[in-house]
């Protein structure tokens, strides 16, 4: 589930052939927002009007426990994951900061998504710790 804004924002990036995400799957776009909220803009609670952007069951094993680590790690306790409507709230507010950043890279002037592609870059970098 999406509030409104995330719903036109998610529309938006998949929907625009100017969009590096145009024609992704927004169950894709939906794990990357989620990943890029998590390590760049955090959580941020839905606003109004919910919206499915797919059905649960249509995540694959590696996206389901991907959704439940993260629940894990911000709540510092695996019992997290007997709550499933805790665990899924985490990652639609972790999804919604991540599609807002996103969509601020897009509309912004300029070349947004070079500096996304940097930030990918560095997170990967600061991930694997070239330098060792």
């Amino acid at each position: 589930m999406v509030d409104q804004q995330a719903r036109d924002y998610f529309d938006t990036l998949v929907g625009e052939e100017d969009s590096p995400f145009y024609g992704v799957q927004r169950i894709d776009l939906f794990m990357f927002a989620l990943g890029y909220g998590r390590k760049r803009s955090g959580r941020i609670e839905l606003g109004s009007g919910r919206h499915a952007l797919f059905n649960r069951p249509s995540l694959s094993d590696q996206q389901e426990w991907i959704i439940k680590s993260i629940a894990a790690y911000e709540e510092r306790d695996p019992q997290v994951l007997r709550d499933e409507k805790r665990v899924y709230k985490i990652a639609q507010e972790y999804a919604r900061g991540g599609i807002e950043e996103l969509h601020s890279l897009y509309v912004r002037p300029g070349d947004g998504f070079s500096e996304l592609t940097t930030d990918i870059v560095q997170l990967g970098q600061e991930f694997y710790d070239f330098d060792d």
